[in-house]
């Protein structure tokens, strides 16, 4: 799978009512209905944004607090797709399911990895730290990072 390039996710005017209703001033959309709607809902999210990650999983991308997710999304610098399940329903054995309280957000990780570029290219410029330091600390996710699994199996194969 390729990976996801940073950029800031256009939502086209036409399909933007798929996503709920974009609140004022901001890149967040609301929608709401049944929990069985809220899975064709995501689909289409990741059809439009790509990978998606919740508030709380944002930080691999983005070294930030959750609460700075928050707050760059309600100043409209960050989208965010919320959906708000609204009623009961059954569950798959008859058992009576609630509705969710808080809803399921999803942030795309493209706006995420774009953002973090955004802040380690402001660190290196305030001399925070250098470039050197930064690529230091990035994981080398080629050689033997993908040879893990092939490894892994290996290993099985030959405690048989």
């Amino acid at each position: 799978m390729a990976p996801e390039e940073a950029r800031i996710v256009e939502i086209p005017d036409e399909i933007a009512h798929v996503f709920g209703k974009r609140l004022e001033d901001t890149r967040m959309y609301q929608a709401e209905g049944s929990e069985a709607a809220s899975g064709p809902w995501f689909e289409a999210v990741t059809e439009i944004a790509g990978q998606c990650v919740s508030p709380g999983g944002a930080p691999m991308f983005v070294r930030v607090s959750r609460a700075a997710v928050h707050k760059r999304i309600k100043e409209g610098r960050l989208t965010a797709f919320t959906y708000y399940v609204t009623h009961t329903s059954k569950g798959l054995f008859g058992k009576k399911r609630t509705a969710r309280e808080l809803p399921l957000v999803y942030i795309p990780v493209c706006e995420l990895k774009l953002w973090a570029n955004e802040l380690e290219e402001r660190m290196v410029r305030l001399g925070k730290i250098t470039q050197e330091e930064l690529e230091g600390e990035k994981p080398d996710w080629h050689g033997e990072f993908w040879n893990w699994h092939s490894k892994w199996q290996e290993e099985r194969r030959q405690e048989k």
